[in-house]
């Protein structure tokens, strides 16, 4: 008889109100032909990897979870921002609106948004197809600044010169075009559409998406799922559109989907995760058959055909390659290898997983005589990262409250825990939000709640030095504040997790 052992622990803090967890079947890598051991290294690997933090794991075989973490102050309800996974996704609309005849590779931009077409077009322009537009192959040059440069992003491109169509160049407006192509057709938002034919089939429903100025999902950034939900687009990708013996969109289109189609000008010699083909807003793998959804700063859905696999990643990394690395390395070589393993290891790995935390900051918990000089004062920020421009923080028998205020007056309220992370509150003031090239300043963000929840942690890190640490556990963003006390007025820095 196998023995399927539940993560209960782990289940038990991750379930929240509206989670939509625990329905993919659980077993465990011992019963599905993966070490114990294999798997374990594989997640202290990703926690290691310096410069990086690793929010949510799921490793999954023969369609079952085998075994997943969420490091607190993450839990498995989080919906997360998936940045380019989102492509994937659309990639999948587009596709079902090709199985339905609704739509051809070859249909050219130019007729399916007319409206956004420059009043003189070009013979690049005017050649330019659906197959162009999935194979980032417009020929138009991207700028990572097209979300701050214009309010019509699809109109502002097409204006722009078509200077080398069929060579691959990364751009997420090519993504949003097609968005925008399956919004005019349906006459239902990408989501809507996505909800209609995907999600509610697969019960995704905890999700939303950005929306750009004029009302257009973001298609190629901007989706918020579930690690559980991310799985189950892999599972249906591994199943080639299949899902529970319904098709979502035909096994035709899979095939297309993640075949490579174009590669880099070039590659170069040595070969990489990123050499081995783009398909159609995917990736082909340095593993034989295995393809990708990938985002930035490490949002991965890992899909092993050979393997029968799949493995949904989430956090923040400036060096996603060791994320992938740690796959083939660390986790593959422990599929269906002799030893298998003990069931002292499998009970091993479930304690371990269990109890994954991101780092606190060290220190002291209280410096009293500089808390009862300074609480609830207003300290400035010394500069205006992000547009706050004061704090003031007040601690209490459970921890500090921390208020921040922005130079519009926003302000948002914290709770803070010393040696943990607290936890969540909800704030009304988005996350810090970062679009790859500048950060972009927002009290909401279209398309997406209101609310947001937050944890924190603090500790004295020196005799005048206090630093408190927020993270938004539904997004990607951890900031840390840094009070300096040894001069007649405290000097207050803010950064963020972002690279710069």
């Amino acid at each position: 008889m196998k023995q399927i052992v539940f993560f209960i622990a782990l289940m038990a803090a991750a379930v929240t109100a509206g989670a939509q967890v625990n329905e993919i079947p659980r077993s465990t890598p011992l019963d599905e032909g993966v070490q114990p051991v294999a798997v374990q290294r594989f997640v202290d690997t990703l926690m290691a990897i310096p410069r990086t933090h690793l929010h949510h794991v799921m490793v999954l075989r023969h369609d079952k979870v085998i075994a997943e973490a969420h490091p607190a102050p993450f839990t498995a309800g989080d919906l997360h921002t998936l940045y380019s996974c989102s492509k994937t996704i659309t990639a999948l609309a587009v596709g079902r609106l090709i199985d339905e005849h609704r739509l051809s590779l070859d249909d050219r931009v130019v007729a399916l948004l007319p409206d956004k077409c420059p009043p003189v077009i070009s013979d690049p322009l005017a050649s330019m197809t659906v197959r162009h537009l999935l194979t980032m192959s417009a020929g138009i040059r991207p700028t990572l600044d097209f979300i701050t440069a214009s309010d019509d992003w699809a109109g502002s491109w097409m204006a722009r010169p078509v200077e080398e169509q069929g060579r691959f160049q990364y751009d997420s407006v090519c993504t949003f075009v097609l968005g925008m192509i399956v919004q005019r057709l349906t006459g239902m938002t990408l989501l809507d559409y996505v909800k209609l034919h995907f999600f509610e089939p697969m019960h995704i429903t905890q999700v939303d998406w950005e929306l750009s100025p004029d009302g257009y999902n973001t298609a190629g950034f901007g989706l918020r799922l579930q690690a559980e939900s991310m799985a189950k687009i892999g599972l249906l990708i591994l199943h080639r559109g299949n899902w529970q013996g319904r098709q979502l969109v035909s096994e035709a289109w899979i095939d297309e989907m993640t075949a490579g189609h174009i590669n880099y000008k070039n590659p170069g010699p040595k070969p990489t995760d990123t050499n081995q083909g783009y398909c159609y807003q995917m990736w082909r793998c340095l593993l034989p058959g295995a393809v990708r959804a990938d985002g930035a700063y490490g949002q991965f859905i890992v899909i092993m055909p050979e393997q029968e696999m799949v493995v949904v990643m989430t956090g923040m990394s400036e060096i996603t390659r060791e994320e992938l690395r740690a796959i083939w390395q660390q986790l593959v070589p422990g599929v269906d290898a002799a030893p298998a393993g003990t069931l002292k290891q499998q009970r091993q790995l479930e304690r371990h997983l269990a109890g994954l935390t991101l780092p606190v900051t060290p220190g002291k918990k209280s410096q009293a005589r500089l808390e009862k000089q300074f609480a609830g004062q207003q300290l400035a920020i010394s500069d205006t990262v992000r547009h706050f421009n004061s704090i003031s923080f007040n601690p209490g028998n459970n921890g500090y409250t921390l208020v921040m205020t922005k130079q519009n007056g926003t302000t948002a309220q914290f709770h803070l825990t010393h040696g943990a992370w607290s936890a969540p509150v909800d704030v009304t003031m988005a996350a810090p939000y970062h679009n790859g090239a500048v950060p972009v300043d927002m009290d909401t963000i279209a398309g997406l709640p209101t609310s947001w929840s937050v944890s924190g942690n603090y500790a004295w890190t020196g005799e005048h030095t206090l630093t408190m640490k927020l993270y938004w556990t539904g997004w990607i963003a951890m900031q840390t504040l840094t009070v300096d006390f040894s001069t007649p007025v405290p000097t207050v820095t803010l950064t963020d997790n972002f690279p710069r």
